[in-house]
C-alpha cells in the first residue's frame, strides 16, 4: 500500500500543474453537461445500434476527448508536439478502431434463430459482455507483437503477472467498498444495478430450466470479463502504446476518454470514473502491469452489482 501511495504522491510533485488540471476539468465538466442534459449517446448515438455507421459515431466519440486532452496539454507545452508523428496517428487509429469495434458489436443478432426470444435476451447480454475478449484483447495482443518490437522485458501491454502484488489492491478495494455502499442509497444506482436484473433471467429460468443462482453466476461471469478488456485498452493500451510519445502525461487523455466510457451510467459514476481512471493510469504506469486495475475493478463492479442486489431486497 505504501508503494501505490508513493506513486501518487510522485506523480502528482512532479507533474501537478493547476492550470493544466482546471482546463481539463473545464472541457471535461461542458461534455458531461452537454450529454446529460442532452443524452447525447443513448438518445443520438444508440440510434444507430445494429448498423455499420455506429462503429464511425463510437471512433469519433471516443477519439474526441483524447485529442481534447492532447491538445490541452500541447497548448500549455507538457508534451512534445505530436501532431506530425506518425506513430502516434498509427496507434490512435489502431486502438480506437477496436475500441469502436467493441462498442459497436452486435453480432449477438446471429444466434437469433438458435433460440427462443425468452431465453435470447439473457443470452445476447452475455454474449455482448463477453465478446470484448475476442474483439478488443486478442487484437491488441496481436498489434503488441507488431507494434512493441522493442519491448524488453515484454510486458503485453500490462497483462504480465512479474512484480504484481495483490494486497495493496486489496485494501484499496474494501476502502472503495464503504464509498459504494454509501452511494448505493442514490435512486439512480439503484435502478442501474445490478445489471443482472436487466437481463430478464426469470424469463430465461422459466424457459430453460435453469436454478436462479446458476443464471445469476454465468451472467456475472460475463459481465466481470469484459472489464479485462476494459483495463486491457485503458490502463494498458493507453498507457503503454502512448507513454514514449507523451510521456508521464499520456494518463490525463486516457483519463478523460475513459469519462466518455461511462456516459449513460449514474452521473456520479461518471465523475468518480475520471479520479478512478487517474489513479489507476498512474499505479499502471509506475507498477508496469494492469492487474492491480483488474483486480479493483471487477471488484468495484462486483460490489456494485452485490450492494444493488441488497437495495432491492430492502
Amino acid at each position: 500500500m505504501r508503494k501505490v501511495i508513493q506513486y501518487l504522491l510522485d506523480y502528482q510533485r512532479k507533474h501537478f500543474d493547476w492550470k493544466v488540471y482546471l482546463s481539463i476539468a473545464i472541457f471535461l465538466a461542458i461534455c458531461i453537461t452537454i450529454n446529460y442534459w442532452l443524452d447525447f449517446e443513448d438518445s443520438y448515438i444508440d440510434r444507430s445500434q445494429g448498423k455499420p455507421i455506429k462503429w464511425l459515431w463510437m471512433f469519433l466519440f471516443h477519439i474526441f476527448p483524447y485529442i481534447g486532452v492532447c491538445l490541452i496539454l500541447l497548448t500549455f507545452g507538457r508534451i512534445e508536439n505530436w501532431i506530425s508523428n506518425k506513430q502516434f496517428w498509427l496507434r490512435l487509429g489502431i486502438g480506437f478502431g477496436i475500441l469502436a469495434l467493441d462498442r459497436s458489436f452486435y453480432g449477438y443478432t446471429l444466434f437469433t434463430d438458435f433460440f427462443s426470444r425468452q431465453e435470447f435476451h439473457f443470452i445476447a447480454r452475455c454474449i455482448n459482455w463477453s465478446s470484448s475478449l475476442f474483439i478488443s484483447v486478442i487484437p491488441l495482443l496481436i498489434f503488441y507483437r507488431f507494434l512493441e518490437k522493442d519491448d524488453n522485458p515484454k510486458i503485453y501491454y500490462g497483462l504480465s503477472l512479474k512484480r504484481f502484488d495483490a494486497r495493496p489492491y486489496a485494501i484499496l478495494l474494501l476502502i472503495a467498498a464503504t464509498f459504494i455502499a454509501i452511494g448505493s442509497f442514490m435512486g439512480d444506482i439503484q435502478s442501474y444495478y445490478p445489471r443482472f436484473q436487466h437481463a430478464h433471467i426469470p424469463l430465461f429460468i422459466r424457459e430453460t430450466n435453469w436454478p436462479n443462482w446458476l443464471a445469476v453466476l454465468v451472467y456475472e461471469i460475463c459481465y466481470g470479463s469484459d472489464f479485462i478488456s476494459v483495463e486491457l485498452f485503458f490502463r494498458g493500451y493507453l498507457i503503454f502504446a502512448f507513454v514514449r510519445i507523451l510521456g508521464p502525461y499520456v494518463v490525463l487523455p486516457m483519463a478523460a476518454t475513459y469519462c466518455f466510457l461511462h456516459f449513460g451510467k449514474p452521473l456520479g459514476e461518471t465523475i468518480s470514473s475520471i479520479f478512478g481512471g487517474y489513479v489507476l493510469g498512474i499505479i499502471s504506469m509506475n507498477s508496469r502491469n494492469i492487474w492491480g486495475g483488474i483486480f479493483i475493478h471487477l471488484g468495484v463492479a462486483w460490489l456494485m452489482e452485490l450492494f444493488g442486489w441488497w437495495q432491492n431486497l430492502r
